[in-house]
């Protein structure tokens, strides 16, 4: 089924309260540096300076610049792109003066324009971090994060229901990026291994391989430039039970870290307390074969918990903690955090689930 929600980036909703409010944040902070004007141009924080808006057409690229004074506030793009900017990115709603650029030239001259004569800032400059700022979200970004969330649940799903022994892990993995395209998100990571493959690699990219037995999908997706991250494994009749013991593992320590993953707990803490459950199981040095995940966000990892990073979790922000073991075994999704407790984005009630603590991860889907 076709997700085609009204944007989620706000067509159709009074959005400029909240990019007003993230360009007072910006501005603050060039201020606070003692500059006058900043230039915004890393793809991240751009995204989060249009509400989600501002689709690049290269995946890998940005294709906007803002600049933002006290008078004025303005977004760059190539002057070839209009007619669809202007259609499908509705930049004006948001109180943001398009400023097309010719495509051969690059912005530098029209951002030389915009702050001369003032003293400017990159959002590189030392002391601006945007962020800071874009791992805080707030309710709009929240409310996108559920659609999103429910749209990539919605497509490993449907996935998993046509997936068989003899299907080739490329294309089980075209079948997952096509039904997370049709619900209008972008893949950028899809990673699938078979019954040969998944016991020894972390990021298994598809090959032609068959699945086998068993198998692991994993997706990282994005709409309105928030990342949504999931894991889920498929087995064809009875789970090996090595791996169903493997699988309940990695759902525990899961379960431990997200319980502990509240507002201000710092991300060195959840790393710690990710190795604890590790050992505790058995596995004191599987935390180390594989990042755990931490901080997502207008990345797929805004940040990774290590064991120097001090960085405390936002009142309100986004985790996808990703705990696995050797032998093919996994537990993701990615989950809102607040003052309110937890909400699983990526949750597939329709599929199995184990509850550990309260807390209901993902079981092995047998078909």
């Amino acid at each position: 089924m076709l997700d085609t929600p009204e944007h989620a980036g706000g067509f159709g909703v009074a959005a400029e309260a909240e990019a007003a409010a993230k360009r007072e944040l910006a501005l603050a902070a060039a201020e606070s540096a003692g500059f006058r004007a900043v230039v915004v141009r890393n793809a991240a924080s751009v995204r989060w300076l249009l509400c989600g808006r501002g689709e690049p057409v290269d995946v890998c690229s940005n294709d906007y610049v803002v600049v933002l004074r006290r008078d004025g506030a303005y977004v760059l793009h190539r002057d070839i792109e209009s007619p669809r900017v202007i259609v499908e990115e509705q930049l004006e709603e948001l109180g943001l003066e398009r400023v097309p650029f010719p495509w051969h030239e690059g912005p530098e001259r029209a951002i030389a324009g915009l702050v001369s004569g003032l003293d400017a800032a990159t959002d590189a400059e030392p002391g601006i971090d945007l962020a800071a700022h874009r791992r805080t979200l707030v309710e709009p970004e929240r409310a996108r994060y559920v659609q999103a969330g429910a749209a990539t649940a919605a497509a490993m799903t449907e996935t998993l229901e046509v997936l068989r022994p003899d299907l080739s892990e490329l294309a089980a993995g075209a079948e997952l990026a096509g039904r997370v395209r049709r619900r209008g998100l972008v893949p950028h990571v899809v990673l699938v291994a078979g019954e040969e493959r998944q016991p020894v690699h972390r990021h298994p990219l598809p090959t032609a391989a068959k699945l086998g037995r068993h198998a692991l999908l994993a997706v990282t997706a994005e709409r309105d430039g928030l990342y949504v991250s999931m894991t889920r494994l498929v087995s064809f009749g009875a789970a090996p039970p090595e791996l169903a013991r493997l699988v309940r593992a990695a759902a525990e320590v899961d379960a431990r870290v997200l319980g502990a993953s509240r507002p201000e707990a710092r991300l060195c803490d959840l790393l710690q307390v990710l190795a604890d459950a590790y050992a505790e199981r058995g596995f004191p040095d599987e935390w180390r074969l594989h990042h755990q995940g931490g901080l997502t966000g207008y990345l797929g990892r805004e940040l990774f918990a290590t064991p120097a990073d001090e960085t405390p979790l936002p009142a309100s922000c986004a985790v996808a903690w990703n705990p696995s073991l050797t032998g093919g075994a996994k537990s993701e999704d990615t989950v809102l955090v607040g003052p309110d407790g937890l909400v699983v984005l990526t949750a597939t009630p329709g599929l199995p689930t184990v509850e550990i603590d309260g807390i209901r991860r993902p079981a092995i889907v047998e078909l």
